[in-house]
């Protein structure tokens, strides 16, 4: 679903990341999270929200990212699973210098 960046409630939390990038996670006054993608559509570059998922804590709320990272990395082609395992401990890496998540998908 997509939706207008001004949409999100003023009383959620956003939280922005370099690493996380294009995505982001928001907690909404009631205790649940959104993470969200930001997307570009249409003939004008309009920006849009795309939701992702609603997990129901930040841990699951990082893991989601960073399965949607590895899924639509500019890598869509991998020839061996290495390159593939490769590629996840690359992201793990990242995400590990901001938390501690845990590894399992």
């Amino acid at each position: 679903m997509l939706r207008k960046p001004d949409t999100i409630p003023a009383g959620d939390t956003i939280i922005t990341d370099p690493v996380l990038e294009p995505f982001f996670i928001t907690k909404s006054q009631t205790g649940g999270y959104v993470v969200y993608e930001r997307v570009t559509r249409g003939e004008k570059d309009t920006e849009y929200l795309k939701t992702i998922c609603y997990p129901s804590t930040f841990n699951h709320a990082l893991k989601t990212v960073a399965v949607q990272k590895l899924n639509s990395s500019s890598t869509r082609h991998f020839t061996t699973v290495k390159s593939y395992i490769k590629e996840w401990k690359e992201i793990q890496d990242s995400f590990m210098s901001m938390t501690s998540i845990d590894d399992r998908i």
